[in-house]
């Protein structure tokens, strides 16, 4: 943004105390910032509002007004006030308490629910920027709110949006960036005093490790999360954290394991999955076929072939591209156990298309390490860009 509106590089290199070079590899995407001391020159060298600082995990900065005493016989002195309007002359600042009501929250929530129903059409791609904005509104609203039902309420619609928006982040490539929101909305979670959101975004969060080879700090908290008041919890999210459980342990070889937490998602699944008080999750009996057929086809499994080909049947005609995309990558995965490799380059390329489509670094990733082939053009930002893939 800064070289969009002409600084060169090396301004940006003299603000921020970063070596040009750096600079330069940092803008091309060859260099990833990950450093929470480097973020931070960045954001003061560029002098970043107190809002972009949140954004990036950082705290504000404090900016006290101007209160210092003229000298002694200045005419400034002379003339200002004594007793509470002297006070109210040399501080000037202000307490803002939001006006938040139900109705406002209602609204928030809706506008989560569009971005969520896009982003399953369209990808992370296109709603990254607006989701984040979303965020920092409610974000900020959230501390001039006052204590009670209604900040409770809308740090419950905060834990959901920003969950949504850590999601997306992943699904961007943007790694640290996906941490730091699922940070936000736990923290909220845990200010709406709502077991299940707190329950969801924990274990939504728990991708960023799987994804970056933590199977092992991904399983403990899974565990975790879904023991906590596990009988509390609603039948459709108790199944949706049996899945994620089955898919953490397929990824660590471990089979029998994995199968058995898939059959407990089949068998506590409710018959009517639409459960209006958890918008987050989109779960059914297709996407938990689909879901089996994913781990079945990490463990070299033949057999994923049925499961992924019946709810590719169903998938398919509702154009969710990045769904389809992770589907039809299993399928390559499984034709491939299976022998038949004209079939598994056949849903690789497919897998390949919706991704470009989509503008999932994360699933460019997902075919280039389990296919051992490279993604079609734009693949190097998969190796090298924005925080790792």
């Amino acid at each position: 943004m800064a070289q969009a509106h002409g600084a060169s590089q090396t301004r940006i290199a003299s603000a921020t105390g970063i070596a040009q070079g750096r600079v330069s590899e940092i803008l091309s995407g060859r260099r990833t910032v990950s450093s929470l001391q480097l973020i931070e020159r960045v954001a003061d060298g560029l002098d970043m509002p107190d809002h972009s600082r949140i954004l990036l995990g950082l705290a504000p900065r404090w900016t006290p007004e101007e209160t210092a005493q003229p000298a002694a016989g200045d005419a400034t002195d002379r003339a200002a006030p004594s007793g509470p309007s002297a006070i109210d002359h040399q501080v000037r600042e202000r307490l803002e308490v939001a006006s938040i009501d139900h109705a406002l929250i209602r609204l928030f929530e809706a506008q989560t629910q569009n971005l969520r129903l896009i982003d399953r059409k369209l990808g992370a791609h296109y709603l990254l920027a607006q989701s984040q904005a979303h965020v920092q509104q409610m974000h900020d609203l959230l501390h001039h709110s006052i204590p009670g039902s209604v900040r409770r309420g809308l740090a419950r619609a905060l834990a959901e949006a920003a969950s949504l928006t850590g999601w997306q982040a992943l699904d961007a490539g943007r790694v640290a960036t996906s941490w730091r929101y699922y940070e936000i909305a736990k923290a909220a979670a845990r200010e709406s005093e709502d077991p299940v959101v707190l329950a969801h975004v924990s274990a939504e969060q728990t991708y960023v490790l799987l994804d970056t080879g933590r199977e092992g700090d991904a399983l403990a908290i899974l565990r975790s999360a879904h023991s906590a008041r596990k009988e509390s919890l609603p039948a459709l999210l108790r199944s949706w954290l049996w899945a994620a459980e089955g898919e953490v342990r397929a990824s660590l070889g471990q089979e029998l394991e994995s199968q058995r937490s898939l059959e407990r998602a089949f068998l506590v699944l409710p018959q009517q999955p639409n459960d209006p008080s958890l918008p987050f999750l989109m779960l059914d009996h297709t996407h938990l076929l689909r879901w089996r057929g994913h781990c079945l086809a990490r463990l070299g499994h033949g057999e994923a072939i049925e499961d992924l080909t019946r709810a590719l049947d169903d998938i398919a005609p509702l154009e969710l591209g990045r769904a389809e995309a992770g589907l039809r990558t299993d399928l390559a995965l499984a034709y491939s156990a299976h022998g038949d490799l004209t079939q598994a380059r056949r849903q690789a390329r497919r897998a390949a298309e919706l991704s470009e489509r989509s503008g999932s670094v994360r699933q460019r990733a997902r075919l280039a390490r389990l296919l051992g082939s490279r993604a079609p053009s734009g693949s190097e930002d998969v190796e090298q860009g924005d925080e790792g893939s």
